[in-house]
């Protein structure tokens, strides 16, 4: 997530929990792959894997519009009504786009280890809400290994700055909130930042799947009757160097999608991103 930089520290493997093909609209597919290709799984090499993946993401679909359902009950009451009931879980309900990841994090090199962010540069996820699996660690052997004391998941406290690691338990998964959420809630729910720090222990690997569950690419990016300032909603407390701020990427967004090309044109400047 470095501007300019080549992420090399990971290898990722995507598909759409809600169906194999979700449109037949070519110009769709060409224009958007990374909303609307088709999933691609390797029946002949793996054959066990579509299974495992549609199992476990349709947990984490499960708890995602739960937790859904709690923020709206939470919005509902602070506003006294004025929060539609069931707004955000009916819109992440719809979503057609969601993607799951697995996320093999190859041995970190010396050079990333130094790094605060070796893994994973410090990004806030810009979507709906994201669902994380435990972290699993491995020897080159794919043998089981304990957690590194000094590796993982780490996030930048809202209310004084601190990097604090995030440890979760094995049978239990993680929700972040990412940006778009922050701005439909008015700045009344919040995202974080976050990275991934590397071990120094060598020849380990970090195994997990992620879930990022999204709005429908045409949602109408607007705030709430009950949104706090906009100054407010747009700002990141302790927000990380090189990570491009809200506002700069919320401007002239009139629907997701824009939000969401914004936001690949602001981390990967030098990529070509085409609308």
């Amino acid at each position: 997530m470095r501007n300019g930089i080549p992420d090399t520290a990971k290898g990722s493997y995507y598909a759409n929990p809600k169906g194999d093909v979700i449109t037949d609209d070519e110009y769709l597919k060409k224009t958007f792959p990374e909303l609307y290709a088709d999933n691609i799984w390797p029946g002949e090499d793996l054959p066990e894997l579509e299974p495992a993946f549609k199992a476990m993401t349709g947990i984490q679909l499960g708890v995602g519009y739960m937790i859904c359902e709690l923020f709206d009950r939470y919005l509902t009451t602070l506003t006294n009504g004025v929060h539609p009931a069931g707004r955000f879980s009916e819109m992440l309900k719809r979503g057609t786009t969601c993607k799951g990841r697995l996320l093999h994090y190859f041995p970190a090199p010396p050079s990333a280890c130094k790094a605060e962010d070796g893994l994973c540069g410090w990004h806030l996820d810009h979507g709906g809400i994201t669902i994380l699996t435990c972290p699993l660690y491995l020897s080159l052997e794919g043998e089981e290994m304990p957690a590194p004391a000094d590796c993982g998941l780490h996030i930048k406290h809202p209310v004084d700055g601190d990097v604090v690691k995030v440890t979760l338990p094995p049978d239990c998964l993680l929700v972040q909130l990412g940006e778009s959420f922050q701005y439909l809630s008015g700045g009344h729910l919040r995202a974080t930042a976050h990275c991934v720090k590397s071990s120094k222990t060598p020849n380990i690997t970090r195994e997990t799947l992620a879930l990022f569950m999204d709005w429908m690419p045409e949602e109408d990016m607007q705030l709430p009757e009950y949104t706090r300032p906009f100054s407010e909603v747009v700002h990141t407390p302790f927000l990380p160097p090189g990570v491009p701020e809200l506002e700069g990427r919320i401007k002239g967004a009139k629907h997701y999608r824009d939000f969401a090309t914004n936001t690949f044109r602001a981390y990967y400047a030098d990529a070509e991103v085409e609308k």
